[in-house]
C-alpha cells in the first residue's frame, strides 16, 4: 500500500472476534477515582489492525512498538519488517508510512522503539542503525544523533521512557561477544548489566541512576564458530516511564520494581520496590507504565493461552489496583494515555494484530 492508502476498516473491525478483546475476570478498586484516572475493568474495542488470513494482508509486519495520539485520534506504529513507520487516523481508517527501509536521513534500518517528542514530533530508536531520528508527527524529518553510550563494543539501547524531564535510556553492557571470548570454555555463563541513564536533546549522557542484571547468556559447546544464547527464563530488566517517574524493574525468579521521581538530578535510589496490594510476583513478562504514571504489569498464562495485566495507579496514601484485564492470546500494552490503550496481539500461528481500545463506562 502506498502513502495515503486507505485499510479495509470494515473488515477490520470483524477481527475483534479473533482477537477475543476483552475477557474480564476482576476488578478492583480500594478507594475513589479522580477524574483523570481510567477504571480499567471492562474495554471497549476501537478498532483492530490486522488479523487477515494471509501474511500480506496486514500494513505490517513485526510491529515493535506503538505511540497514541489521542488529539489526532490517531496511532503511530513502528514498522520493524518494513522498516517504516505507520500512521493510522483511527476516524477514517487512512493509512500513511513515513519513512522507509535505507541508511540515509529519514531512513531505517530496523525501527525499534518510538516515544512522543512533545505535543507534535516523535523520538525513534533505530536497533541496526544505533540512532535516533526525530519525525513529526504529519511525517516530516528532522534529525537524527547518536546517544552517548551506545555503538561501541556492541552496547545498544535496550529500553527508551520519554517524560516531561527528558530521555532516559537503558543501555545493554554489551554483546555477548563481549563478555565472552572465542577461548571461553563452552558451558560458561555471563549476565549484562542495564545501565539507566538521561541523555539530552544532543544524546550527551547525565544522570546515571540505575545498573541492574540484564540477560543471561551461555557459551555453547560449538568447535566450529562463536556460538551463545540468552537464557530467557533468567529474567532480564525493564524501565518505563510516565508523567514525572520513572520505574526500573528487575523481572527474573521474583519482580521488583523501583520508582524515581525524575527531576533535574539523580537523587537516591529508593530504599524499597513498589509493592501495592495485589501485585503479581511471578510469571511477569511485561513492565509498563502509561503517560499519566499508572502502572501496567503483565502476566502471561500458557496453560490458559491468556495475558493478564495488573493496574495500578498511586495516591497520596500510597499504591492501589484499579483493574486487572485478562486478554486471550499473547499480548503486549505498546502505549496508554488517558483512557485509551494500544495492544500488540499474536495468535497462535504468530501474527499480528494491532488492536485500540479504551476504558468502559
Amino acid at each position: 500500500m502506498g502513502t495515503g492508502a486507505r485499510w479495509d476498516r470494515t473488515k477490520t473491525l470483524t477481527t475483534a472476534a479473533v482477537v477475543a478483546l476483552p475477557i474480564i475476570v476482576l476488578a478492583s478498586t480500594t478507594r475513589p477515582l479522580d477524574c483523570q484516572q481510567a477504571s480499567w475493568d471492562h474495554l471497549d474495542t476501537l478498532v483492530v489492525l490486522g488479523g487477515g488470513p494471509t501474511w500480506s494482508e496486514p500494513p505490517f509486519y513485526r510491529v515493535f512498538d506503538g505511540i497514541l495520539d489521542n488529539e489526532r485520534n490517531a496511532v503511530f506504529l513502528a514498522n520493524g519488517g518494513d522498516g517504516e513507520l505507520i500512521r493510522y487516523d483511527v476516524g477514517s481508517g487512512r493509512i500513511e508510512r513515513i519513512g522507509r527501509r535505507g541508511r540515509g536521513p529519514g531512513e531505517f534500518g530496523r525501527p525499534l522503539w518510538m516515544e512522543p517528542y512533545g505535543p507534535d514530533s516523535l523520538l525513534v530508536y533505530d536497533l541496526d542503525l544505533i540512532r535516533f531520528s526525530v519525525f513529526s508527527r504529519s511525517g516530516g524529518f528532522g534529525r537524527t544523533f547518536r546517544a552517548q553510550g551506545t555503538g561501541l563494543r556492541g552496547k545498544h539501547a535496550a529500553a527508551v521512557a520519554r517524560l516531561p524531564t527528558g530521555t532516559w535510556l537503558g543501555v545493554q553492557s554489551g554483546t555477548p561477544q563481549v563478555l565472552m571470548g572465542v577461548d571461553t570454555p563452552p558451558g560458561t555463563k555471563a549476565r549484562d548489566t542495564l545501565i539507566v541513564y538521561a541523555i539530552d536533546e544532543d544524546g550527551n549522557a547525565h544522570n546515571t541512576i540505575a545498573r541492574v542484571p540484564h540477560g543471561l547468556w551461555e557459551r555453547l559447546p560449538d568447535t566450529t564458530s562463536f556460538n551463545v544464547r540468552r537464557d530467557e527464563d533468567a529474567g532480564g530488566a525493564a524501565i518505563a516511564g510516565g508523567e514525572d517517574r520513572l520505574f526500573v524493574a528487575g523481572i527474573g525468579d521474583s519482580l521488583e520494581v523501583f520508582e524515581y521521581r525524575v527531576g533535574d538530578n539523580a537523587r537516591e535510589p529508593p530504599r524499597s520496590p513498589v509493592s501495592p496490594p495485589g501485585m503479581p510476583r511471578q510469571g511477569v513478562h511485561q513492565v509498563f507504565a502509561s503517560r499519566e504514571g499508572s502502572l501496567w504489569i503483565g502476566q502471561r498464562d500458557p496453560a490458559a493461552e491468556s495475558s493478564v495485566f495488573n493496574v495500578f495507579e498511586e495516591s497520596s496514601d500510597g499504591w492501589f489496583r484499579t483493574g486487572t484485564l485478562t486478554l486471550q492470546g499473547k499480548v503486549l500494552v505498546l502505549d496508554a494515555s488517558q483512557d485509551r490503550v494500544l495492544f500488540l496481539h499474536h495468535d497462535s500461528l504468530g501474527q499480528e494484530s494491532v488492536v485500540v481500545a479504551r476504558a468502559g463506562g
